[in-house]
C-alpha cells in the first residue's frame, strides 16, 4: 500500500499547533515502516514532509516516491528536496495534487496549508480515497461541507495504526 504524506511546507507552522509535532511525526512513520506500506510525497526542503520521509527511511522504510514537476519552465523545483527517493514526473506544478493522488491508496494529512487543501480536494477526483487527518498537527475540523464530499476522518495519531491496518 502506498500512503501519501501531505503537510506544510514550513516545519514551524506545526510547532505552533503542537509543540510535539515532531514526536507524532516520529511516531506515525514508525507504524508505515511497521506494516511495510511505501510513502508518496512533494517534500519541500525544510519541510513536514520532508522530516516524516527522513524518520521512515532511518527506521528502515521501503521504498518512497516523489512526485515532480521535473518538466515546469514557470516555477522550477528547486526547493524540493529530490534525493529521497524515486522521481514520479508531474509535468508541471498544475498536476501535482491529482498526481499525487493518483499514485497512492490514502492520503494521511499531518498538517494544514493551502497546498494540502489542494491536493485534499484532488482525492474526491483522482483515485478517490480515505483521507486520514491526524487531529493532533491541526488547529481545528474541516468545513461539514467538505466533510459530505469527501472520505475523510480525523484521528489522534494514536488511532492511526489500527485504522491503517484495516484500509
Amino acid at each position: 500500500m502506498k500512503i501519501g504524506i501531505i503537510g506544510p511546507s514550513n516545519i514551524e507552522f506545526l510547532i505552533e499547533i503542537n509543540p510535539y509535532a515532531d514526536d507524532i511525526i516520529n511516531k506515525l512513520s514508525k507504524v508505515i515502516v511497521d506494516f511495510g506500506y511505501e510513502i508518496v510525497v512533494t517534500p519541500d526542503k525544510g519541510s513536514v514532509s520532508e522530516l516524516f520521509v527522513q524518520n521512515y527511511l532511518d527506521k528502515g522504510g521501503k521504498k518512497v516516491f516523489e512526485i515532480v514537476p521535473l518538466d515546469d519552465k514557470e516555477f522550477g523545483y528547486d526547493w524540493l528536496n529530490v534525493s529521497l527517493g524515486e522521481n514520479i514526473n508531474c509535468g508541471t506544478w498544475r498536476n501535482q495534487p491529482e498526481k499525487l493522488n493518483e499514485e497512492c491508496d490514502v492520503l494521511l494529512c499531518v498538517g494544514y496549508s493551502v497546498g494540502v487543501f489542494a491536493e485534499i480536494a484532488y482525492a474526491k477526483w483522482f483515485k478517490p480515497k480515505k483521507v486520514y487527518i491526524i487531529k493532533d498537527l491541526v488547529s481545528g475540523e474541516l468545513p461539514r461541507e467538505i466533510n459530505k464530499r469527501l472520505d475523510i476522518e480525523s484521528i489522534s495519531f494514536g488511532e492511526f495504526s489500527s485504522k491503517i491496518q484495516n484500509v
